[in-house]
């Protein structure tokens, strides 16, 4: 075999569902992109801002030839009943929960890209550009990216390395039916302005895990039933019929999942959240608690229809 096609084979024998190789050229049309945004949104400049250093992969790391893209499909496994209602479900199959299957698949491929020889460094890229421009993924017009086969239900996962390796094929934009605008109308707080445009500060997924507190009234009162995360954009889409294969079950979930409804939540104490939570989203502060509850409250008057409209 190619290096080339031993890296694809290390992927698929790590666990991932695709593999695409792409150059380490700046990525201008993505740098543009954010430059676009901030000026349209001065309220979200600072976090645009942050992710621009992504647009020029070789500007710390002078060594890197090639990008290596991989993707891993969470949307196969089976969720304890009615938690994806209002967490979002990438984040309850997080492959960074140490009970997670995937836990460790970034480490067995960057351990194997080393055992063939290769400077190796994660990341630092954009993903969903990147994954577009090695062939494995195409963005739509909810800005997700969408893998063969896969839906949204993704991650991307990406590595330079010091050797040269052919790229693969671009990826076409997502075939989103002609004249589609279910996530625009899905969009509880008209985040999703235009097809492919976000503002990220009105975004429901950053209200209930980032922004300051407090969040606007206006915002808080159309975040519907979502306590952490946001899938509505995700879950009306055609492109996502028929992706999710509930097939594996998900242990590291199942003994929480009592722990997580919304009444739990509302009223949890710092050591159960510390406990039974804290664990499964552990890269949020461990003194969260509170947005937690606040979220939670929310959500339980949600469900008696004191949502804002739109």
């Amino acid at each position: 075999m190619t290096q080339k096609d031993q890296i694809k084979h290390l992927a698929r024998q790590a666990g991932y569902q695709a593999c695409g190789i792409t150059g380490v050229d700046p990525f201008g049309d993505y740098l543009a992109a954010l430059d676009r945004l901030a000026e349209r949104f001065p309220d979200s400049a600072a976090l645009y801002g942050r992710m621009t250093r992504r647009a020029t992969p070789r500007a710390l790391n002078p060594w890197a030839k090639s990008i290596i893209v991989c993707i891993r499909h969470y949307g196969k496994y089976a969720l304890p009943t009615g938690l994806d209602t209002h967490i979002g479900r990438n984040y309850l199959c997080d492959r960074r929960i140490p009970g997670c299957p995937d836990n460790t698949l970034p480490k067995r491929m960057k351990e194997g890209l080393v055992a063939m020889g290769l400077r190796v460094r994660t990341g630092g890229v954009p993903s969903r550009e990147a994954a577009e421009r090695a062939g494995v993924a195409r963005v739509g017009r909810n800005g997700f990216a969408f893998s063969e086969g896969c839906g949204s239900w993704i991650n991307i996962e990406a590595w330079m390395i010091d050797a040269q390796l052919e790229p693969d094929t671009p990826a076409e934009p997502a075939p989103c039916p002609p004249g589609c605008h279910a996530c625009l109308d899905a969009c509880r707080t008209g985040a999703l302005t235009d097809p492919y445009v976000m503002d990220m500060k009105r975004c429901i997924a950053y209200l209930t895990y980032e922004a300051p507190l407090p969040v606007d009234p206006e915002l808080w009162s159309k975040m519907g039933p979502w306590i952490y995360g946001c899938d509505d954009c995700q879950n009306v889409c055609p492109l996502n019929h028929g992706t999710w294969d509930a097939l594996e079950p998900a242990p590291w979930l199942e003994s929480a999942a009592a722990k997580l409804t919304p009444a739990s939540l509302a009223a949890m104490d710092q050591e159960t959240y510390s406990n039974v939570v804290y664990p499964l989203f552990g890269y949020i502060p461990p003194d969260d608690l509170a947005r937690w509850q606040a979220n939670a409250r929310r959500a339980l008057a949600d469900r008696t229809g004191s949502r804002s409209p739109r």
